[in-house]
């Protein structure tokens, strides 16, 4: 599958602000299941934009802005041709239990229970009622922790934030991805299966497509696959995925300061749409509006561009 990728934020202020700083964790990745075509970010305000790798491999873009202003444009668009997973997680013949020692050196840092991914009384009863039994295949029980948490828990908006520990999901039983991801995690781990925090974007056809957060399990046959607690699946070519880290924490879409007494509001538009094949470098300019046009509900001043596009064959990290 072929798509275009259009993630827009707003972020507006009561006062002025006079110094501005912002990393974007938005660009999608290339790896065995998809393959970043070209990435593009277009900021409000003048600026220079800079780009880093940081601890987990992820692509970060930075930049400041030192001018008074009351409201900031980010637009981050991208070209990302995705396949579904060679390697079913049911197919694994890895069992219970994981042998600690034997673990890639990479993987030992989805081990730990830490941050909102946090060792709490709440978590018992979840643990007990998934233990796997001896001998069991890991990947058969990673499906049945996603769909577990899937049927438990209900999502809804505006129940937790983005600080939230996985002890708010448990107390009110409702949350969103995000908590669903950190829920899940918490049960990986605790069962001794290396478990990694994915940002990255869901393709809805004939729905609004939106920003969204999964898990990423370590199978010894298999590597790093990727399971949707929300919905209770394995990812497949529906997902695009731009960062991994430990947790939410690690890979925020955007995170930044500022300098001002002004409160902050911040508006997000996530749009993706399939194409037949893939565009030129210069497809900014030739693809035509998406169906719902983000200007439409994000109006801004002009923009001031920073590209960074590749052929597909360059593109990998």
């Amino acid at each position: 599958m072929i798509l275009e990728i259009q993630h827009e934020t707003l972020m507006e202020y009561t006062e002025p602000v006079t110094e501005w700083q912002c990393e974007l964790r938005m660009e999608p990745v290339s790896d065995a299941v998809q393959r970043c075509h070209s990435f593009r970010v277009t900021i409000g305000q003048p600026t220079t934009v800079s780009t880093y790798v940081d601890g987990f491999g992820n692509r970060v873009h930075h930049f400041n802005l030192l001018k008074p202003h009351a409201a900031v444009r980010v637009l981050a668009a991208s070209i990302v041709q995705t396949d579904d997973v060679a390697v079913s997680p049911m197919a694994s013949q890895v069992m219970f239990p994981l042998e600690e020692e034997r673990l890639p050196l990479d993987t030992l840092d989805a081990l730990p229970l830490r941050g909102p991914v946090r060792d709490t009384p709440l978590l018992a009863p979840h643990l007990e009622a998934l233990k796997p039994s001896p001998r069991m295949r890991v990947g058969m029980w990673v499906c049945q922790v996603a769909e577990y948490v899937r049927g438990r828990f209900e999502y809804a908006r505006h129940v937790t934030d983005a600080t939230s520990p996985i002890d708010h999901l448990l107390t009110h039983g409702k949350g969103v991805c995000q908590d669903f991801t950190h829920l899940m995690i918490a049960i990986l781990r605790s069962h001794g299966v290396p478990a990694r925090y994915v940002s990255g974007y869901v393709h809805r056809p004939a729905q609004e497509s939106q920003s969204h957060a999964w898990c990423e399990v370590w199978l010894p046959d298999a590597g790093w696959l990727g399971f949707d607690p929300t919905n209770g699946c394995p990812v497949n070519s529906h997902y695009v995925k731009t960062a991994v880290g430990r947790d939410f924490s690690d890979v925020p879409p955007n995170k930044g300061t500022y300098r001002g007494g002004g409160d902050e509001r911040i508006e997000v538009r996530v749009a993706t749409r399939t194409l037949d094949r893939l565009p030129s470098l210069s497809w900014h300019d030739q693809l035509a509006p998406l169906d719902t046009p983000l200007h439409a509900v994000l109006r801004s001043p002009p923009v001031y561009e920073s590209e960074d596009s590749r052929p597909l064959d360059l593109a990998q990290q």
